[in-house]
């Protein structure tokens, strides 16, 4: 149940940057790639972090709490960025949101959690999540867009003070 909860709080980022977009065409292709890239680099992430976990087996709650708080103390810290609606092309929109991934799913590998439910539940949640936002041109407001990026910041920064006490 934590990795689908994990999931859903690092998904939730595709839908704050996917808000600021206004694309026209190939939105379906900008949500499958995202999906394929929300799988591909949190499974590069778990096995950096297993590999991690076996060579440092002490030491990584403490590193994945770290981890997982300074991520989300950068979430909580972040600034919207107006230039960041003019990237362009598909893949290139994919690998700016999905690259979090890695550095979040390296922390959910020194935990140990299930790295299949996480990397499945991401991948659906990411094709979910990005397509909806770019479809239905959802409009957050800037206070709620900054709102869901501090929530999403404050349930890491606790999964990472959970993971530092474990």
């Amino acid at each position: 149940m934590v990795e689908i909860i994990a999931a859903g709080v690092t998904t939730i980022d595709i839908l704050v940057i996917y808000t600021l977009l206004h694309v026209r065409k190939r939105k379906w292709l900008i949500a499958l790639w995202t999906a394929f890239l929300n799988v591909a680099f949190p499974l590069l992430g778990f096995m950096a972090g297993e590999l991690s976990a076996q060579l440092f087996s002490e030491w990584s709650g403490m590193l994945s709490g770290v981890l997982l708080g300074l991520i989300g103390l950068h979430m909580l810290l972040q600034e919207e960025d107006p230039g960041a609606s003019k990237v362009t092309g598909p893949l290139l929109i994919a690998i700016a949101v999905s690259l979090d991934g890695f550095s979040v799913s390296m922390s959910f590998g020194l935990m140990h959690l299930d790295k299949w439910l996480f990397i499945v539940s991401t991948g659906v949640m990411s094709l979910v999540l990005s397509y909806f936002a770019l479809r239905t041109n959802l409009t957050i407001t800037p206070h709620s867009r900054k709102n869901l990026r501090r929530f999403a910041g404050i349930v890491l920064i606790g999964m990472g003070i959970l993971a530092w006490i474990s």
